[in-house]
């Protein structure tokens, strides 16, 4: 009796280790084989938006005589710019501080107040892309200090009809590379199963160093600076139904 014990729970470890899952494919559901590629597209275009980013800096023994000093050469710059052409909505206001100045002073070995520095630094937005340089002059001119950027992009309404571009161009590489995988693997490229947009970016060209650029110009009457294309890339993913 122990003997025939033994072997029944012999048997049940061994039909339970050797347990086959059948699973069972959906009613009406054919598996699908498919070839999912990336496509991309890359291209410069030409800007039609140009962006000045010019700073003015002011620093007295007090924060009340930095500010005023600022806020009067800041209307100067802004008058400047409007007599050029400029609208006033096209002058828009991205950064204000005013902050202690502090320096080391090696004699004391600490560091000593030298008064405060009150900074403004504001964007000029045009889409005349020939009168960039003259109102890079007009704004050094008439008090600024800084110009921190110039940078040549993209308006919302050629952006919105580039990127429609840029799409097509990476659905249609996408669709090249699949053709290419489909006819390695001898197979019938089919339908597109699934299609998602990855990636869309600008690229605006900006250049940082002006007031350099300005000194190498050896104090000419009027700095010339030439539009530089805006570089725009896209990236689609693509499935096709293969057979």
């Amino acid at each position: 009796m122990k003997k025939t014990m033994f072997l029944l729970a012999i048997l049940l470890i061994a039909l339970t280790a050797c347990e086959t899952r059948l699973v069972m494919e959906q009613p009406g559901v054919q598996p699908t084989n498919s070839i999912s590629v990336q496509g991309s597209s890359e291209f410069d275009v030409a800007p039609d938006l140009a962006k000045v980013r010019f700073r003015i800096e002011t620093q007295s023994l007090t924060a009340q005589d930095a500010q005023l000093r600022n806020r009067e050469i800041g209307a100067s710059v802004k008058s400047a710019l409007m007599q050029a052409g400029v609208r006033e909505n096209e002058i828009e206001t991205v950064d204000y501080r005013i902050e202690k100045v502090q320096e080391w002073d090696a004699k004391f070995e600490k560091m000593v107040d030298k008064g405060y520095r009150t900074s403004n630094a504001f964007v000029v937005t045009t889409k005349d892309l020939q009168k960039v340089g003259p109102l890079l002059d007009v704004g050094v001119q008439a008090g600024a200090n800084n110009v921190e950027s110039i940078s040549f992009e993209l308006s919302d309404s050629k952006q919105k009809e580039v990127k429609t571009e840029a799409l097509r161009k990476a659905t249609t590489n996408a669709r090249e590379k699949a053709d290419a995988l489909a006819d390695g693997a001898g197979v019938r490229l089919g339908k597109v199963t699934s299609l998602s947009e990855s990636s869309y970016y600008v690229a605006p060209m900006a250049r940082y160093d002006v007031m350099a650029m300005k000194a190498e110009m050896g104090g000419a009457p009027s700095t010339d600076v030439s539009p530089q294309s805006v570089r725009v890339s896209a990236q689609v993913s693509v499935s096709y139904a293969i057979g």
